[in-house]
């Protein structure tokens, strides 16, 4: 079985923040979850985080997410999670099989990520992750440039998960906690799932 090669294809991530600011904001939850090719769910990696203590918490971002700061104190240091996260990386991916890395503005997921094994002193493991991803956000805001040149109907009035006219609204995608880390993985994972069968 340890030899046995590692064919997990994708890795849907979701981050809740202290603010939108990666140079003077932190993380406070991470949420992970691998998908196999056919996008089934095979594990999940959900932890909360205490950022370091010079972190700025914007408070209107708490209330965004939900999180307190008894939570957030309670939370593992950037520290452990690193050393969490090696372990749970190296059982499903390899670096011959670097995963697919899947979100919703993953872009800003992957920034902030970024800065956690920055400050833990493990930039490595953002090499690890590769250069792949796929982005709903990205999707369907493709969608909307090929409707623009065209001269047709938007398909989405929001490419956000989580406002009017959202891809979640669109896609009839419901029953998940929004602006959790597992409740908005989940609503990216069925949302990219409507995309491979969206028609222009």
């Amino acid at each position: 079985m340890e030899n046995q090669p590692k064919k997990w294809t994708y890795l849907l991530m979701d981050l809740e923040m202290t603010g939108l600011n990666p140079f003077q904001h932190g993380v406070i939850e991470v949420g992970m979850i691998v998908l196999d090719a056919q996008f089934e769910i095979l594990w999940e990696l959900i932890m909360d985080l205490c950022p370091p203590e010079d972190v700025v918490i914007d408070r209107s971002a708490l209330e965004y997410n939900g999180f307190t700061i008894d939570r957030i104190a309670a939370g593992r240091s950037y520290e452990e999670f690193c050393d969490i996260f090696t372990g749970f990386y190296a059982t499903y991916f390899s670096p011959e099989n670097k995963p697919i890395m899947v979100g919703q503005y993953i872009t800003a997921d992957i920034v902030f990520l970024s800065s956690v094994f920055d400050r833990s002193r493990r930039s490595k493991l953002m090499e690890s992750l590769g250069n792949d991803i796929i982005d709903t956000k990205s999707i369907a805001n493709q969608a909307n440039a090929i409707a623009r040149y065209n001269n047709i109907r938007l398909p989405f009035q929001s490419t956000s998960l989580s406002k009017p006219g959202w891809l979640s609204e669109v896609f009839k995608v419901a029953g998940y906690q929004a602006h959790t880390a597992k409740g908005d993985m989940l609503a990216t994972r069925e949302v990219l799932l409507k995309f491979l069968h969206f028609k222009r």
